[in-house]
């Protein structure tokens, strides 16, 4: 017979082995899952990508605010709050398709102390203006998560408020003196003899052509350049033009090697941006497995967004955008200011898929980077629609951020964008302004 001291022992024994067993399997049954689902996960079929047309501005602040108010970042998770009381059923399921997207919240408490000799140099900063230096010590920061994505951006809008300081020498002067100087030995401006093609050769348009990159990132990876050295001075039809010799070089590619069919591009402009030459050539890829990085990404946050909700994730990222005043329809594709950037400025614009009404709102949207806003240097990510996989089908899509002026030598992205959030200082409320004015200017 076991007495009552040795059962409690024993008890305590059985105890820490079934705790054992129970982690364990807790442990390798999440291994088991995760390998499961990197293995074999498979995408649905989602809904076809739509631009929602009853998402505006007006209908917001008739149909759903009690108040008027300027739509800016500050004042977003008012502008939510108010709707999420809203009776209108419409606004409750704008409210809804917001709220599952991204998560905004205001922090305001600078906890700030300023010894008197840096006041002086922090009022400098600020233009010597009282109101901006009151600021200081009450600052506003506003945090926008995109719930899907991860995507984490920081808003302070007193940032954006400093005056800007007057550059060393005009762009201008500085972007023409490049242009001069790397002319001359430029290997795109002599394609034929200083660029490599793939096997089954290059596609050749009007005022574009392709070539293959000697040191790849993927065995489809490509260039696509226009036949002109000036990467800022291009009219509509060279940009159309170069847009659609991709699509053909897709075409071409895909026909030889079936098995690729996820088409991605970038294209940095200037050396500020990271462009190895100065003549103006995007970077192309077409995968066999999945799309590239960020991209994939997106698709995967579409995927879970549609196993939670039902809906498209890009129809319903563009509505909310919409909603808010931050969007702009041309044809059949829109623009709109992201509430997530990546850096100052960023405008996604998106379409069922790509052609000509994809590539002119693009066309929009740089000519005001470059013309209306004077801004030189930029970024831009696009990917296309799978050639053949209708599972998951993604709609096309570019992404163009704004890297600062050409003529800085301070790095626009730091530790911060590569390891932790995203701070802008730009308002995507304003963004939009100069792009629907491109809009209305250029078509």
């Amino acid at each position: 017979m076991v007495s009552r001291k040795n059962w409690k022992k024993l008890s305590i024994l059985l105890a820490i082995v079934l705790g054992i067993i129970v982690c364990s399997y807790l442990h390798f049954g999440k291994e088991e899952s995760t390998q499961l689902r990197s293995n074999n996960f498979q995408y649905d079929v989602w809904p076809p990508f739509l631009i929602l047309s009853n998402y505006s501005r007006t209908w917001l602040q008739s149909a759903c605010l009690s108040f008027k108010t300027e739509f800016s970042v500050s004042n977003l998770k008012s502008i939510l709050s108010s709707l999420q009381k809203s009776p209108d059923l419409n606004c409750s399921l704008f409210f809804k398709k917001a709220h599952a997207l991204y998560h905004v919240e205001k922090r305001d408490h600078s906890s700030l102390l300023l010894p008197r000799p840096l006041q002086e140099k922090v009022k400098k900063w600020l233009g010597n203006k009282e109101s901006l230096y009151h600021e200081i010590y009450d600052q506003e920061v506003i945090h926008i998560v995109n719930r899907y994505t991860r995507e984490h951006t920081i808003f302070n809008p007193l940032r954006d408020k400093r005056p800007v300081q007057a550059l060393d020498q005009p762009e201008s002067l500085y972007f023409s003196k490049l242009l001069n100087e790397t002319g001359m030995e430029c290997d795109f401006c002599n394609y034929k003899e200083f660029t490599a093609e793939h096997t089954f050769h290059r596609v050749e348009s009007t005022y574009a052509f392709s070539a293959s990159n000697v040191f790849k990132l993927d065995p489809l990876h490509a260039l696509f350049a226009l036949k002109q050295h000036d990467p800022l001075h291009w009219s509509k039809e060279q940009f159309i033009d170069l847009m659609h010799l991709t699509l053909t070089w897709y075409r071409k590619a895909h026909s030889v090697f079936p098995q690729a069919q996820y088409p991605s591009l970038i294209w940095d402009v200037l050396p500020k941006c990271g462009a190895s030459q100065v003549h103006p050539h995007m970077h192309g890829f077409l995968d066999s497995r999945q799309y590239h990085g960020v991209v994939e990404a997106w698709r995967m946050a579409a995927e879970d967004y549609y196993v939670h909700r039902g809906t498209n994730f890009y129809t319903d990222m563009a509505a909310v955008a919409s909603g808010l005043g931050l969007a702009v329809t041309y044809k059949s594709a829109i623009a709109f200011a992201s509430l997530v950037p990546r850096k100052d400025h960023e405008v996604v614009i998106m379409s069922s898929s790509a052609g000509t009404d994809f590539f002119e709102l693009i066309y929009f949207v740089l000519r005001a980077f470059i013309d209306d806003l004077g801004k030189f240097c930029y970024s831009m990510g696009l990917a296309y629609p799978a050639m053949d996989d209708k599972k998951a089908q993604i709609p096309a899509y570019a992404r163009i951020i704004t890297r600062g002026a050409v003529t800085e030598i301070r790095a626009d992205i730091s530790s911060l964008e590569l390891f932790t959030a995203t701070n802008v200082n730009i308002d995507p409320f304003k963004v939009i302004h100069f792009v629907k004015n491109s809009v209305l200017k250029r078509s």
